[in-house]
């Protein structure tokens, strides 16, 4: 027997069957061999997923479990101690252990995110896989077959549709032996309305969407994808992959998304993002954001989040793995131009002026804001400026900013944050930077751990650095980082109208931001989505989820609310709000010391501006 029929026999058989979108069930069937385990072996369903940072692995959508030793039925139960292992009793000398069940995939909203359409389907392997729970996941080898309805068109990083499709009408999906870690890193996307764009020879991206006129009808926002990559590959030099695909859904029945993995990325953004292109440019930097994490996350990894099994995991260093992506991803998407400079700018301000105002930052260190999404499942919280919720996104933002900014100035322009990416995060290679290791191979990841990336950041330029992330990271900081806009020739001011960017994300995710002058954020149907902790709203009595029936006896309208506000202008004033909770109805007067407010960003003398420089781009055309 060759090495790989040798592989192929001895690894666990995975069969799902897809067809069944109308009710969201996956079916599937797997079969392992036990031979030489005696009276019981010990099954799990992946527990910690990386790309979530916490245990949330879909137990709970397993159902219908049914295990048969040689053909007899087995016996089980769950481990009280973990509710992901599975302990199943094994006859005397069993041979082959087959398994069947459901993943049952929310048909609601309020069930979790919603996977699966009439037209769009989302899978993902870890759902249905059992598998030991004594081995290393490295260890295990698993070979996928996956079912889908006849017609879809799909992509997935485990294969291409001419090495994969078999069966009638080539629906069924047969893939290489591959292990549990490989698997779980490699979900598939197909629907019936589909678009497939090369942004380069090993780049791909695949588009579906509930509607065919929802898929790109032009080539400039395509061109911008593609400028992705190049602009990507200048900062990188060098990628930790061969091939790549992003799997972008266009939905508004499919849940929003951004899930990174190690060759493909997972983006579930609206239905319009490309049929109405003006109105959906605050999503546009999450292709870059999850691009950049094939190096940042995913190649260079924190040592915490890279372990033997997906039993446990810690989220170590999540301002780096997420707050140095969100960097990037804004730099990148300006670089590109999938969002321009001032925009970009803009969305620097509003990032400032979000987190300088959030009162949780005098008791709560950044750091521990690392463990949100274990605790909080990401459910929204009652009073989130003073609880802070994963706040390393945008506030590791605007610290990685301000690092960029000192070694630019440091330096006299010599080096940037950039070579940071390619000394650190790139793999060392040579030649072209799409060549990774080889037709078909996937690198290794490499774990690290904050004294390493510190000393590579002292090699690149000499500085505090450990004394410097101390202070942002680990203290108690009355304000958020500002140096960064500071150093790049930019200064924060105040005006009486939103920004295009704050104007385009109010209208994409229908709220309106009342937040610095009432303290107040608004939503669908005059409810409150947010209070502002110790603010004038705040002090005055009021809630998230109040409903706001009347502003100054006008019924409410993000408008009357502006005019009442516009009278605070000069000198302060007051706004009188009637409001529901739950059965009651009551009177508020909220203080107001100003006016409208919002964020912007202006130049901070002639220039050149070293913001500038850093969103410019890089690639030549």
């Amino acid at each position: 027997m060759d090495q790989s029929s040798g592989a192929q026999a001895s690894a666990i058989q995975l069969s799902v069957d897809a067809t069944d979108v109308a009710r969201a069930i996956f079916w599937a069937t797997q079969t392992m061999s036990v031979q030489g385990r005696e009276g019981r072996i010990a099954l799990t369903l992946a527990k910690w997923l990386p790309a979530y940072h916490a245990p949330r692995g879909a137990i709970d959508r397993l159902a219908g479990l049914d295990f048969r030793a040689d053909g007899s039925p087995c016996r089980w139960q769950r481990d009280p101690d973990d509710p992901y292992r599975i302990l199943v009793d094994l006859p005397e000398g069993a041979m082959r252990l087959d398994i069947t069940c459901q993943s049952l995939s929310p048909t609601q909203g309020n069930q979790g995110r919603i996977m699966v359409s009439d037209e769009i389907l989302r899978f993902h392997w870890e759902e249905c896989l059992l598998y030991p729970a004594d081995a290393p996941i490295d260890d295990i080898l698993v070979e996928p077959a996956l079912r889908l309805p006849e017609g879809w068109d799909w992509a997935c990083a485990l294969g291409r549709a001419d090495e994969a499709q078999t069966g009638p009408g080539q629906s069924m999906l047969r893939f290489k032996p591959v292990n549990v870690r490989t698997l779980i890193d490699c979900p598939v996307l197909a629907g019936i309305h589909t678009h497939r764009e090369d942004l380069d020879a090993n780049v791909e991206l695949l588009i579906v969407a509930d509607r065919q006129d929802q898929l790109p009808q032009g080539t400039e926002e395509l061109e911008c994808h593609k400028r992705l990559i190049a602009e990507a590959d200048v900062l990188f030099g060098h990628r930790p992959f061969d091939n790549y695909v992003f799997l972008m859904a266009c939905s508004d029945q499919i849940g929003r998304m951004g899930l990174e993995h190690e060759c493909c990325s997972e983006e579930g953004v609206r239905a319009t993002y490309f049929s109405n292109w003006q109105s959906s440019t605050t999503e546009r930097d999450l292709l870059p954001h999850e691009y950049v994490h094939a190096w940042v996350g995913k190649y260079r990894v924190p040592a915490g989040n890279y372990q033997s099994d997906f039993s446990r995991m810690t989220n170590e260093l999540m301002w780096v793995y997420e707050g140095l992506t969100q960097y990037y991803g804004h730099v990148l998407a300006a670089r590109c131009g999938l969002i321009c400079a001032e925009l970009t700018r803009e969305a620097f301000a509003l990032v400032f002026a979000t987190y300088d105002n959030r009162p949780g930052r005098t008791w709560r260190p950044l750091a521990d804001t690392d463990n949100d999404p274990i605790f909080t499942a990401r459910e929204a919280q009652p009073w989130q400026s003073w609880q802070r919720s994963e706040d390393y996104y945008s506030e590791g933002l605007l610290i990685w900013m301000e690092a960029d900014t000192i070694i630019r100035q440091g330096s006299d322009g010599k080096r940037s944050l950039d070579d940071l990416m390619r000394r650190f995060f790139a793999p060392d290679g040579a030649g072209d930077p799409g060549v990774a290791g080889g037709q078909g191979q996937r690198r290794t990841p490499e774990p690290y751990g904050r004294d390493e990336l510190i000393r590579a950041l002292t090699d690149l330029h000499e500085y505090d650095w450990a004394g410097f992330f101390k202070s942002r990271v680990d203290g108690i900081a009355p304000h958020a980082p500002y140096a960064g806009i500071e150093n790049g020739g930019y200064r924060l001011v105040w005006q009486g109208h939103p920004s295009g960017w704050q104007a385009d994300d109010q209208t994409h995710h229908s709220y309106f931001d009342f937040s610095y002058s009432m303290g107040v954020k608004m939503g669908i149907g005059a409810k409150v989505i947010d209070v502002l902790w110790d603010g004038p709203a705040f002090n005055a009595g009021m809630t998230k989820g109040m409903e706001v029936l009347s502003v100054g006896g006008v019924t409410y309208s993000h408008a009357a609310m502006q005019d009442a506000l516009d009278n605070c202008a000069d000198g302060g004033g007051s706004v009188e709000l009637v409001v529901k909770r739950l059965d009651k109805v009551k009177t508020l007067t909220i203080d107001c010391p100003t006016g409208q407010r919002y964020p912007a960003l202006v130049p901070d003398g002639d220039g050149p501006h070293l913001l500038d420089a850093i969103l410019r781009p890089r690639a030549t055309s």
